[in-house]
């Protein structure tokens, strides 16, 4: 059984509170402000034990770091930034089907949708 941290919770809010997918990198700034003391290396241990809890799950963009989000248990459109990299999150979701049935025999368990573009800061 896992105990609960301070660190832990900071982290985890730092997530679910960004309204988007973040680096590792990101999550360690944000939890920063609150805990400035706070360990690189701490906060990829917790982003580990938070993805092995499936409290947070990644978001795979093509050649660039992971990024993760709160895990509510919903499929995602996401929207990918090219001049600033920073992927989003969106409200609109697609119907409960992925847009390609799988060959027979496959279980679809989850899909993604990814746009591409500029965002509005800097776009």
């Amino acid at each position: 059984m896992k105990r609960h941290t301070r660190q832990g919770e900071v982290i985890l809010s730092a997530i679910k509170t960004a309204g988007r997918p973040l680096t590792p990198l990101e999550i360690h700034e944000l939890a920063s402000k609150k805990i400035p003391r706070l360990g690189v290396a701490t906060t990829y241990r917790h982003i580990k034990t938070l993805s092995e809890s499936h409290q947070v799950v990644g978001v795979d963009y093509p050649g660039q770091p992971p990024r993760y989000e709160w895990a509510d248990g919903q499929d995602k459109v996401h929207f990918a930034c090219r001049a600033c990299d920073k992927l989003f999150a969106l409200e609109d979701t697609m119907e409960d089907t992925p847009p390609a049935k799988a060959p027979k025999g496959f279980k679809v368990q989850g899909f993604e949708v990814m746009l591409y573009g500029m965002c509005p800061e800097c776009g």
